[in-house]
């Protein structure tokens, strides 16, 4: 195939080299694109361009589309059309949908457009200096163009791609945490239904730029919850299923995934945020993952509630705390349980100090700035006015449960009295 030249007025070439057309090392376009198209599958991309692949037949005609503005542009002394950039537009936008690569994609256009120059100037001597030049300047002028053209056609095509999968994706989500059929939806949006999940219950904490007066707290939990969102993008090679919103939300995850791969989940997270980071995990299969998802959030509440430090929790860190939280006579009881201590809040202070530290007898008189025998005897005192000795297990037990049922009875009678005032 030969390429249709329009040389200037008169008939002659914009650039000349050794007495002859520019152009001329560029004109066979099958050989020429075959080389490049060669060097491409070598050097740039080996596993996209092997012989036979579909994408190895776009690029070689990409490549001669480039060859003909390279031919024109030396030939003509012109850049190329809005049309001739639209198209590279459109085969860039082809090859992301087809998950070509970015990088390859620029290198094979770089590449392309370097060797085709080693081409044109490889016959150049003294006398081409000034044409070789000028030739150039309007060679790095292409080489911009064509990238910014690419480019764009490509990150468009990806954003499309996002947008399409984003929405599938909520879709998906949606359906799995309200019970739907997800099966159906997931057929329907082309999206992998796991077998199970990691439902993770998130919850983020308000981030200090907040309370500055001079900035918009809408405007600062967003790029938040945006930073977050994008880390969770890479972390989980998009593969995540996601609600999220300023304070937090649910995340889905594929399969049965490690405490340890959780954890440093949450250490990424809390890092891009900026923000401590409460994580629940439950694992759950396809059938339960509206309970799972609902437990989650039951146990970030309880976390919350009980003042516990960020970090990651599990149905067995919280199960005492949790079946606390189901109201009845037994709560009833274990609330009334410290009510003998209510003249005495240096001994219930005592007791939760004693409790935190593991029951470091020195730990604890350290933190009351108080002497070891002081806190020895505040705890024979909670002994002999509940009657459970916080330095027997059986004791302790009963006490840890009480302060949980007392601190939660509290919780209720204040959302009682609120909702009473309304």
């Amino acid at each position: 195939m030969t390429c249709v030249r329009r040389f200037r007025g008169g008939g002659e070439p914009a650039f000349v080299v050794d007495g002859k057309p520019a152009s001329i090392p560029l004109r066979d376009l099958p050989a020429v694109a075959r080389k490049l198209v060669a060097h491409f599958a070598d050097h740039v991309a080996p596993c996209s361009l092997r012989p036979g692949d579909s994408l190895r037949g776009d690029v070689t005609d990409v490549t001669v589309r480039c060859l003909r503005i390279a031919i024109h542009l030396l030939d003509a002394g012109e850049l190329p059309s809005d049309a001739d950039l639209a198209e590279l537009r459109s085969s860039a936008a082809q090859w992301a949908r087809a998950g070509f690569r970015l990088e390859y994609m620029l290198r094979i256009y770089h590449e392309g457009i370097r060797l085709g120059w080693e081409l044109v100037t490889d016959r150049a001597g003294e006398g081409d200096i000034e044409s070789v030049a000028a030739a150039s300047r309007l060679w790095m002028a292409l080489l911009e163009r064509v990238t910014v053209a690419a480019t764009t056609g490509f990150v468009a095509e990806l954003d499309a791609i996002k947008r399409e999968r984003d929405v599938a994706a909520q879709e998906l989500v949606t359906a799995l945490i309200s019970g739907q059929d997800a099966a159906a939806v997931a057929r329907r949006s082309g999206l992998e239904l796991a077998d199970g999940y990691t439902v993770l219950g998130l919850a983020l904490a308000r981030h200090p730029d907040a309370r500055n007066p001079h900035v918009r707290q809408d405007v600062v939990a967003r790029r938040t919850l945006r930073r977050v969102e994008v880390e969770l993008e890479a972390a989980c090679e998009g593969r995540q299923l996601s609600l999220l919103g300023p304070e937090g939300g649910t995340v889905l995850l594929a399969g049965a995934r490690s405490d340890e791969a959780i954890t440093m989940l949450r250490e990424r997270i809390e890092v891009v945020a900026g923000v401590p980071v409460t994580i629940v995990l439950v694992h759950s299969t396809v059938s339960e993952v509206p309970v799972g998802a609902q437990q989650a959030h039951e146990l970030l509440d309880l976390v919350r509630q009980l003042g516990r430090p960020a970090g990651v929790y599990r149905m067995q860190d919280l199960a005492l705390e949790y079946q606390l939280t189901r109201p009845g006579p037994a709560r009833e009881y274990l609330a009334r349980v410290l009510e003998p201590l209510d003249e005495t809040p240096e001994l219930v202070e005592t007791l939760e100090t004693h409790i935190a530290h593991d029951l470091s007898r020195q730990l604890t008189a350290r933190t009351l700035h108080v002497h070891a025998n002081t806190v020895d005897y505040r705890l024979k005192r909670i002994a002999q006015l509940t009657g459970f000795d916080p330095t027997r297990p059986s004791g302790l037990r009963q006490l840890q449960a009480a302060i949980v049922a007392r601190r939660l009875e509290g919780i209720v009678a204040e959302q009682t009295t609120g909702l009473t005032i309304l």
